[in-house]
């Protein structure tokens, strides 16, 4: 009989848990903080350029999650000659201005090999998922109205949070902001509890 009533006594505790931890998620939800964060990214970067030509990485680059770019946009490795919109693997952002999708990605020049293929100034190679995120349709080359520049501070963190191809860094990131949301919450309740019995107290 013991056993019986310690099984069920548990089973109600867990449902209580699972109960308050549902209701716990559903707060944090309202304070989400992505529709923000998308509202400041959806713009094009201060310092970009205008790419009109966008083509397809090859098969060795397309699982690299990466963009190729003109050598003249990316910054010299040593730190001297040209500075470029970013230094080699920089984090870009890429905002299509005829949908207002944008994506964060790092950034590549081309290979100096002889027989490979050069992007134009004024180009950029994406890989299908990249193109996709976009909205670039698959059979346009040229014609397009894509920005890019480098990524700012806030742009970074959306990159982490939403868009970096490493699930668990994704993860890390946003139970981090959560956490920090939580403890947020968690203080202003406790001051408005404490702010209520103060006001309870003198008027009683």
């Amino acid at each position: 009989m013991k056993i019986e009533v310690k099984a069920a006594v548990i089973t109600r505790v867990d449902m209580a848990v699972l109960a308050i931890a549902r209701g716990a998620w559903k707060v944090m939800q309202v304070f989400d903080p992505k529709p923000l964060q998308t509202h400041f990214a959806a713009r094009q970067a201060d310092k970009c350029v205008e790419i009109t030509k966008c083509f397809g990485l090859k098969d060795e680059d397309a699982t690299l999650n990466i963009a190729r770019l003109s050598n003249m946009h990316i910054g010299s490795a040593t730190g001297r000659g040209r500075t470029g919109l970013v230094g080699r693997k920089g984090l870009v952002k890429i905002y299509n201005a005829e949908n207002g999708k944008f994506l964060m990605i790092r950034a590549q020049g081309c290979s100096s090999k002889p027989g490979a293929r050069h992007v134009p100034k004024d180009g950029i190679a994406l890989n299908y998922d990249a193109m996709r995120a976009l909205g670039i349709p698959k059979a346009q080359e040229e014609g397009l109205k894509l920005y890019v520049g480098p990524a700012n501070i806030g742009d970074q963190e959306y990159f982490h949070m939403y868009q970096d191809p490493d699930a668990s860094s994704r993860t890390a990131r946003a139970l981090g902001w959560y956490f920090a949301i939580g403890g947020v919450v968690y203080a202003g309740l406790n001051w408005a509890f404490a702010f209520v019995g103060f006001v309870l107290k003198a008027l009683l």
